[in-house]
């Protein structure tokens, strides 16, 4: 086609026609952050009204609403890791992943060690993760890791409270 070869196309270089294709655009972006927006509140408060149903205020030790869960070493493959709330309480260590949903609770009894690496499941982080090394129902041991905002000192209370719920070992 030549210079002046006329072609079916759209021309582009009207003003008006980018004017309504950028206004377009940007309508679609605010309408699309509105929906994730109006999901991402949906989801806090039904997580609201989960641990609220689950825990009296006095029973929490400690928590942090923004858990960055790692995955459980049992779960072989890949796994979906999430933010959620991590609350230590007076009896449990219970997890609840924000988005997809999922719940872990692991009773404190069941608790064998506690370790702070700094690498889970070939996912390596520039601070120290929280590990959790637990007996499961069956007998088996498993592990699961998270990455907490203060791991010492949620580290601290998990050990200080396991101290309270564990059987003292007799001499």
């Amino acid at each position: 086609m030549g210079a002046g070869a006329s072609g079916a196309g759209i021309d582009w270089s009207s003003s008006v026609l980018t004017l309504y294709v950028g206004i377009a655009i940007v309508v679609a972006l605010i309408i699309g952050l509105a929906v994730v927006f109006t999901r991402m509140r949906k989801i806090r408060k039904e997580c609201r009204e989960t641990l609220a149903g689950r825990y009296d205020s006095k029973e929490i030790v400690c928590h942090d609403n923004l858990a960055h869960y790692l995955g459980m070493e049992s779960f072989e493959g890949k796994q979906t890791r999430g933010k959620g709330v991590l609350i230590l309480a007076q009896s449990e260590l219970y997890f609840l992943r924000l988005h997809p949903r999922m719940e872990l609770c692991i009773p404190l009894k069941r608790i064998k060690r506690i370790v702070t690496p700094t690498v889970f499941l070939d996912v390596s982080a520039p601070s120290p993760l929280l590990q959790i090394n637990f007996q499961e129902e069956d007998g088996s041991t498993n592990s699961v890791a998270w990455k907490v905002q203060n791991v010492d000192s949620f580290t601290q209370s998990l050990k200080a409270q396991r101290k309270k719920v564990q059987p003292r070992k007799k001499k």
